[in-house]
């Protein structure tokens, strides 16, 4: 019941206990909705009337016990009108759920008033309010009549910030530059050397070595070689002899069709990958060869289908990928490509030679540019006696001596005491260097700079410091990489 109703508002009107005569002919209609029988007290029916309660204020007046008018108009006081269509559904959970929403209204409610207004019912009316005025009700408040799971208040947990720094951090299978779980993706125009890059990136994470100085993590690798399928066979014999041993057991190559909108082909590729795996599809283009990139509707069954080989195998997938006729907007196709990847690989070929840069890494550095070149390898001769090469990928340190001097006096100021600081420094192989790189954390850099700026403001030399470090690091003089919550720098092939 509701405080202060109760007395200024008759609980029977003259039509008979708990009822009126006009209201109660359209409340007999809308009962009509579902049957003269009430529907049965099943978890789906429970859930149903949870939902529409969900949309009903109980803070109304007690009202006659009717929903409507006799002009078949809403009554906005129609509190017991819902007290006694509940009541009417003879459920066990009946009362318990009236009671339960009519306490919502806390500044009213009262145990004799609801007890009063439950008992007041009369089952043996010829025109008893019915649920489906109810529902009826809670449909013109956007109620859409279907059936919803009960509530679960203890689905969603909510936490903190000192919970949340309790999160472990990202995890990556390349440092900054690959997660080890999502969807990413290699892109750049033809004869970039992509796929070469997108082989050793593999090959590096099979072994866990060092990729251009990021570290890996060791996981099982599938490449699925669908474009130039008989190349591979050389790519992986030159790569062998680079290296001077075997490609990682732990890599495996995929030389069959498969297609990636095709449902049984991710089912049947997801049956035979190692769990954590990271899966490369090299290409996009021929793992959907009759797919239109540009339709919104084929580039999400082709999203649709890389998300969910990636959830079979929890692990990253990897799609190469083409530019379009502009490189310079990126991966070809649809916008919804790149907005779905977790981390993606740009490679670009220009007259100062191949490169390649993190185009995007959640929690990574996006717009790291490093050289490569391709090394060709004889391997033999053929029938004809014409060569058998292929090529291998190796880090482009000439251009890196031939980059132009920092901008501005005092980015070589800060330059030049970071060589000496670093050159002399005692740590190896963190936040993602290789192992034989010397580096130093990043505040420990900022405060060498900071040497530098003697001209400038004292209590703005900290943040200048700071600036001319990560210009140093966007330049593409320094390496940066984070371990822990710590970041470190280093010199680029110093």
């Amino acid at each position: 019941m509701l405080k202060g109703l109760v007395q200024t508002l008759p609980i029977a009107p003259v039509a008979g206990k708990g009822h009126s005569n006009a209201p109660m002919a359209m409340d007999l209609d809308m009962r009509n909705l579902v049957g003269t029988q009430p529907p049965p007290e099943t978890p789906e029916e429970v859930a149903k009337l949870d939902c529409a309660l969900a949309l009903l204020s109980p803070d109304v007046g007690r009202g006659h016990g009717a929903f409507y008018d006799s002009n078949g108009q809403p009554l906005k006081d129609n509190w017991l009108a819902i007290i006694w269509a509940i009541n009417g559904l003879s459920w066990n959970c009946g009362k318990d759920k009236a009671k339960q929403w009519s306490m919502l209204a806390s500044e009213r409610y009262t145990d004799e008033g609801f007890e009063e207004a439950w008992g007041s019912y009369d089952s043996s009316h010829p025109n008893p309010v019915g649920i489906g005025s109810l529902y009826k009700r809670a449909a013109l408040l956007g109620w859409t009549n279907e059936i919803a799971s009960a509530p679960n208040p203890s689905r969603f947990k909510l936490i903190g910030g000192q919970q949340l720094q309790l999160l472990p951090p990202i995890n990556w299978v390349i440092k900054g530059v690959l997660p080890t779980t999502g969807l990413a993706a290699f892109f750049g125009p033809s004869a970039s050397g992509k796929s070469f890059l997108a082989l050793d990136a593999a090959a590096a994470i099979a072994s866990g070595t060092p990729w251009f100085g990021h570290r890996t993590q060791m996981v099982p690798v599938i490449y699925i070689a669908l474009e130039g399928e008989a190349g591979y066979r050389s790519r992986v014999l030159a790569w062998e002899r680079e290296h001077g041993q075997p490609l990682p057991a732990a890599m495996g190559f995929l030389m069959q069709p498969f297609k990636i909108s095709d449902p049984q082909d991710v089912a049947d590729l997801a049956a035979v990958a190692q769990q954590g795996s990271v899966v490369f599809i090299d290409t996009l283009n021929r793992s959907a060869p009759t797919a239109d990139e540009n339709s919104s509707r084929d580039m999400g069954q082709i999203l649709e289908g890389a998300k969910a080989l990636q959830a079979a195998t929890s692990g990253l997938v990897v799609l190469i990928h083409h530019t379009g006729k502009d490189p310079s907007k990126g991966a070809r196709g649809h916008s919804s490509f790149f907005a779905a990847l977790d981390g993606a690989v740009s490679v670009e070929r220009g007259t100062a030679g191949r490169s390649w840069s993190v185009a995007k890494a959640k929690d990574g550095e996006d717009g790291l540019n490093y050289l490569f070149r391709l090394k060709r390898h004889v391997l033999g001769v053929d029938v004809d006696g014409d060569e058998i090469s292929s090529c291998t990928v190796e880090r482009d340190s000439g251009n890196v001596f031939s980059l132009p001097k920092p901008q501005g006096l005092n980015q070589r100021a800060a330059l030049h005491v970071l060589k000496n600081a670093i050159n002399t420094a005692t740590d190896i192989g963190r936040g993602g260097c290789s192992p034989s790189t010397r580096c130093m954390k990043a505040d420990t850099a900022v405060l060498h700079i900071v040497t530098t700026l003697g001209h400038a403001e004292k209590n703005k030399r900290n943040n200048r410091a700071r600036t001319l470090l990560n210009d140093l690091v966007k330049g593409g003089y320094l390496g940066s990489g984070l371990e822990g919550d710590d970041g470190w720098v280093w010199l680029i092939d110093p």
